[in-house]
């Protein structure tokens, strides 16, 4: 049988994302089809009826875990799989998932071995069921739609008919069981018991199994024993009474729970591990990061992880001659991989400050190590800056991050610095180029640094932050008191919804006397 080309629904708010995951499926020879979100993804499942959908959770207008129940009740009875992808990694977030119609889950980001694999038994587990629905649908022409075991049986319990499906369930011939009694398709000590339960039943009319469906066990031809479903009904004849059984095999639906069980617990093992390897990622990358410096009396900076762990990075370091050195870098991603990319440039950049060398020096060797280090298409969105340590002067560098801005005391915008620079880790410098720009202050100020997780953050109505929003807050606030005001105001947007990004902020007090 020639293999299905298989047309999988990819929702995902990340344009990169969307990418990756339709170049994985290309490979493996699948159709893909995109979404930027639930809505989209429901109005395309409900216009394309894919084999397949791959479905991110947190996304604008309508989350995966809406999309995920409103497909699944546009399916019906006819099953898609439905498959998470997504960086969320929380027991709560996996289970409400799968609660709500999912069948598995894939952390972001992805492996192309473990996504093959796990792609090819899902082609596998289709192809059964593509099988499996066209002999069903071959049974139900020829037998009126009847597939499960059907047996008549007399009073004293012997076998006068039974139908194609109970020979198939047993093994036996119809020959082999008309006129033999129902014991032969029961195990001990069930065997032993029937004749007793069915002529209790005679005498005094009670029920045990007439009338309701039970779970019980059978014995094939062969002599496995199976589970069955089975339903008895007692059927008065004008000359003779006579019983009517109707049963089923849920042997493969014992198996697929047992699957379920088990993938159940892989799961919870994956996640436990994930949870540790986290745990350790954090502890590495916070030694990595001099704290000390960061508490310098001229810095102030937050960072606000979307999830569980922070894919922003800022770090500060002063040379010699106090120079201050200051980075704030948000890679490709979020959480862990995000913050793992940026974790090489932290050394070069401490060393670089050490060194005391000019800005333009730094951006090169940072980058130029980020694109020997980085996979194709990660990148670290960065702001770089020197503040002179005598001098009210400074460079700045500033690629791929909201533009960088020097206000006054009272929180007028005198200067803004446009990201005009590739990020870091998309070509080496001597293609990209590195331009630095100047800073001169003939007033006491702030510079403030941002990444793009503060200005599109979204309030539940959809409307961003904004740079209008930072500015207000500038404003508005003494200096001292600016990050404090900034984070007030950007709880108060989002109202309780937890960003879709990753925030970070660093503000670097600016005197007259020196950097």
């Amino acid at each position: 049988m020639a293999e299905k080309i298989l047309r999988v629904l990819i929702a995902d708010d990340i344009a990169s994302n969307r990418t990756i995951v339709g170049a994985f499926l290309a490979h493996l020879d699948c159709v893909p089809l995109f979404a930027s979100d639930g809505v989209e993804a429901v109005d395309i499942f409900r216009r394309e009826s894919p084999d397949v959908v791959l479905m991110d959770l947190m996304m604008p207008r309508m989350d995966g875990f809406e999309a995920i129940r409103q497909i699944r009740a546009i399916a019906g009875d006819h099953w898609v799989p439905i498959i998470i992808l997504s960086a969320l990694s929380g027991e709560g977030d996996i289970v409400h998932g799968l609660d709500v119609g999912a069948d598995d889950y894939l952390a972001k980001p992805l492996s192309f071995p473990v996504f093959s694999a796990r792609f090819k038994a899902l082609r596998r587990l289709l192809e059964m069921q593509r099988r499996l629905s066209s002999s069903l649908e071959q049974v139900r022409a020829v037998a009126n739609g009847v597939i499960d075991g059907i047996v008549s049986a007399d009073v004293d319990g012997t076998i006068l008919s039974v139908n194609r499906a109970m020979c198939k369930i047993f093994g036996y011939s119809a020959g082999e069981m008309v006129g033999q009694n129902l014991r032969m398709l029961m195990p001990g000590p069930h065997a032993d018991a029937h004749d007793g339960y069915l002529q209790r039943f005679l005498d005094t009319g009670q029920k045990q199994i007439i009338g309701q469906i039970r779970e019980l066990e059978a014995v094939r031809k062969d002599g496995t024993v199976f589970p069955i479903e089975l339903g008895v009904s007692d059927l008065h004849m004008p000359n003779r009474r006579m019983f009517i059984g109707v049963i089923r095999d849920v042997s493969e639906g014992r198996r697929i729970q047992r699957k379920l069980a088990e993938d159940a617990a892989r799961l919870q093992r994956y996640h436990d591990e994930s949870e540790r390897e986290q745990a350790l990622a954090m502890s590495i990358m916070e030694r990595q990061i001099r704290s000390d410096w960061l508490h310098d009396k001229a810095v102030q900076y937050a960072v606000m992880p979307a999830r569980n762990f922070s894919g922003d990075v800022v770090a500060v370091a002063r040379s010699a001659d106090n120079a201050l050195y200051a980075m704030l870098a948000d890679a490709t991603g979020h959480g862990l991989a995000a913050a793992m990319s940026v974790l090489p440039a932290l050394g070069a950049f401490y060393r670089g400050a050490a060194r005391n060398v000019p800005l333009e020096v730094l951006v090169t060797e940072l980058n130029d190590l980020l694109c020997g280090l980085l996979p194709p298409g990660h990148f670290v969105a960065s702001a770089l800056v020197r503040l002179d340590g005598s001098h009210p002067a400074g460079q700045i560098w500033v690629g791929g991050v909201p533009d960088v801005i020097f206000v006054d005391d009272d929180g007028q915008v005198r200067q803004s610095f446009i990201s005009r620079q590739l990020p870091l880790g998309i070509l080496p410098s001597a293609q990209a180029g590195v331009a630095c720009e100047p800073l001169h202050w003939d007033t006491p100020g702030q510079l403030v640094l941002c990444s793009d997780g503060l200005t599109e953050a979204e309030s539940a109505d959809g409307r961003p932050f904004g740079r209008a929003g930072l500015e207000k807050v500038l404003n508005a606030t003494p200096r001292a008191n600016r990050l404090k005001g900034l984070r007030q105001a950007l709880n108060r947007h989002l109202a309780g919804h937890p960003a879709a990004d990753d925030v970070s902020v660093l503000m670097l007090d600016c005197g007259l006397g020196a950097g």
